[in-house]
């Protein structure tokens, strides 16, 4: 994934060329030159202790890289001849040869491979100044989500990888903070971080795509974000603000997912309070299919609650399977996901996701918010029994036909539970 904005190459291109200015704490008169010098530029060889074809073969399968001269099989040989038999190359011609993906590539791999190699004990003169460009490589790089950090010693003498680093980005009038991230977890497509923004007082969520997901997956995450803009309701999670180049966005913070909430305090959970989850839930999903829109990945863990002083809230995340009616926006051969997704969906096809294969999930998910118990078979309750025979009945004409439906006969299962 490209994380890296073309600032920062072209940052790091004019510093491997140019070196490193370095400004002095207090400018000093030059009594020689009769000027004042606020500065002096440092420079480290870019192959270090290395030839250059020596160098770019630390990086690149030269041998298997095809040449742009007719006269040679492979890139190894037209470097040569036009860098060391003819010398009628450019300096820093890599740069501009797409075949090395520098100036322009699709990912970072190879930048920061470029610049970590121009690090490594092997390639490093010690006596260069590269401690001050790992430095100043940080320092540029670390906006865009990345860190030169030290993973094994070699001689005593430390290798550096570039590492994705856990941090948000945070914009209030023209200042910009660097915010440090704990995380909360990740799923299939994303990382969830917690932070604090400083100019809110305020906890906030960062949900940041992972690195090795493809386009069409980064489509998928960003259009869980921009459907979960467009539906304004109370009982939807907000979301605030996506960034395009790190493939993230910021989202309110609730306190449990409905699956830790009831492991921990299953036991002490009134009937009542399991009500109003089931109430708050019926009007979460009576507001998506008045848009229609099905969820599609219903779960305790996409269930999320606040603990306020007086009430406790419930809200529905993680869109990223919605299937919206009369729209392209799902794949036909969206494979089968969902922990409590109707089994029949594997034979039907996710792509034939319907009102029924919602309604069976969402009878598994109150089944499982009365009793806390997620084995089915464990359920002894006959009224709760009752319920979930109706709701997962294998012949969908026998099932709960609308979520009216489905509300009455929880709202009656719960009426035999306070008795």
């Amino acid at each position: 994934m490209n994380r890296i904005t073309d600032v920062t190459r072209q940052d790091i291109i004019d510093i491997i060329r140019d070196g490193i200015w370095i400004s002095l704490e207090e400018p000093e008169f030059d009594r020689e030159s009769g000027q004042v010098i606020d500065g002096y530029s440092v420079r480290m060889p870019i192959y270090g202790r290395l030839s250059e074809i020596d160098f770019l073969s630390r990086i690149y399968d030269l041998d298997n890289m095809p040449s742009t001269d007719n006269r040679f099989s492979n890139a190894r040989g037209d470097i040569w001849q036009h860098t060391v038999n003819n010398d009628d190359w450019e300096d820093y011609w890599y740069f501009t040869d797409g075949r090395f993906q520098l100036s322009n590539g699709n990912d970072d791999t190879y930048i920061l491979r470029f610049i970590c190699e121009m690090l490594h004990p092997a390639v490093r003169d010690e006596k260069s100044p590269w401690r001050k460009y790992l430095d100043k490589f940080n320092e540029i790089l670390e906006p865009d989500g990345y860190r030169l950090i030290p993973v094994k010693k070699i001689s005593g003498r430390e290798a550096y990888e570039a590492h994705e680093i856990d941090h948000v980005i945070i914009s209030h009038s023209n200042e910009t903070i660097y915010a440090g991230m704990k995380s909360l977890g990740e799923g299939s497509y994303a990382k969830v971080f917690r932070y604090t923004d400083e100019f809110y007082k305020r906890d906030f969520v960062l949900k940041r795509a992972k690195s090795d997901l493809n386009e069409k997956e980064l489509a998928r995450f960003k259009r869980e974000y921009e459907q979960m803009q467009v539906l304004h309701s109370p009982y939807i999670v907000e979301v605030y603000s996506y960034n395009d180049e790190r493939h993230e966005y910021i989202m309110e913070l609730m306190d449990f997912t409905l699956e830790k909430y009831i492991s921990i305090n299953n036991s002490n959970i009134t009937i009542q309070t399991r009500k109003n989850i089931i109430m708050q839930l019926l009007r979460a999903y009576g507001y998506l299919h008045s848009k229609s829109v099905f969820h599609r990945d219903i779960s305790p863990k996409n269930v999320l609650l606040k603990q306020y002083d007086d009430v406790l809230v419930v809200k529905l995340s993680d869109f990223g399977l919605v299937k919206i009616a009369d729209s392209d926006l799902t794949s036909e051969n969206t494979e089968f996901k969902g922990s409590l997704n109707d089994p029949a969906l594997k034979v039907e096809g996710f792509g034939n996701y319907e009102l029924a294969h919602e309604l069976y999930a969402i009878t598994l998910l109150f089944a499982y918010i009365l009793t806390g118990k997620s084995n089915w078979a464990k359920i002894t309750e006959p009224v709760v029994k009752s319920f979930m025979e109706k709701g997962t009945n294998p012949d969908k004409t026998k099932r709960f036909q609308t979520l009216d439906e489905l509300g009455d006969a929880i709202k009656r299962c719960i009426a035999a539970l306070e008795q």
